[in-house]
């Protein structure tokens, strides 16, 4: 399979998936995917997603165990 990018090769690999809902940042570590080895686009299965889905789903239930602190640089450098 190739990029649709760059027409890269695609290789498994796994990469960090970052979601923004509101004031929360989630950051789910170590998703399988296929990752461009020229461009470094990943590309996520049916049942990768799924997983990421069902993870942001129950967020709700786990929130109060995860913080994270986002600082806007634009706005605290002036």
């Amino acid at each position: 399979m190739m990029c649709i990018f760059c027409s890269g090769n695609l290789k498994q690999s796994t990469t960090d998936y970052i979601e923004r809902n509101d004031n929360h940042v989630i950051l789910i570590q170590d998703v399988p995917c296929e990752k461009c080895e020229q461009c470094g686009e990943a590309f996520f299965d049916t049942s990768a997603i799924k997983v990421v889905e069902r993870i942001l789903d129950s967020i709700q239930h786990i929130s109060s165990e995860i913080s994270l602190t986002v600082i806007d640089y634009k706005k605290n450098a002036a």
